[in-house]
């Protein structure tokens, strides 16, 4: 099924045909252990990367995020209201805003969190509808400042739609054959 997208709601698959679309140099600016980001790397890799965006009743945006790395992470905001949650380990604190335009093709979402090198980083990911020879893909902008080095890295990935059962909604055989 192929359709023109006039939002960013829907299931989107990383294109890895492109350039720039490994966070190495992101996960080196949160000064992440390099074999750690090898790790990622090698994930990233051998599976593909979805991300799910649904904007919700009581003014809300859902992110669930898929990848070897991230299996289902949900990510949930209340637009314009910083929320807070405790990443692991150690309970670090991560502070959220999102915005969104009316016509739901941009979102921009602004996080401060802590370092694995017990610095601060700020990040602006940005989510935008881009037009591209009559097809429409979703691109995310994402800059990282770690605030005590001052080492910062932006990178530019692209999105494809994806028209399938979004990967989270996929029941496994097992689970059918379990229940």
């Amino acid at each position: 099924m192929t359709s023109t997208r006039h939002t960013l709601e829907g299931t989107w698959i990383l294109d890895k045909t492109r350039p720039d679309w490994s966070m190495t140099p992101y996960l080196q600016t949160m000064q992440v252990d390099p074999l750690a980001i090898e790790a990622h790397e090698k994930g990233d890799l051998e599976a593909d990367t979805f991300h799910t965006i649904q904007f919700l009743p009581g003014n809300r945006v859902q992110l669930i995020k898929r990848s070897r790395v991230n299996n289902d992470l949900v990510v949930d905001l209340e637009l314009g209201m910083e929320q807070v949650e405790h990443l692991s380990p150690g309970q670090r604190p991560k502070t959220m805003i999102a915005t969104a335009d009316r016509a739901r093709t941009f979102l921009e979402i602004q996080s401060t969190l802590q370092t694995m090198g017990n610095g601060t980083a700020s990040v602006r990911d940005i989510k935008r509808l881009h037009h591209e020879n009559e097809a429409v893909v979703l691109i995310q902008e994402l800059t990282i400042t770690n605030e005590r080095t001052g080492a910062s890295h932006s990178l530019q990935r692209t999105f494809l739609p994806y028209y399938d059962t979004p990967p989270h909604l996929v029941v496994e055989e097992t689970e059918e054959v379990n229940t």
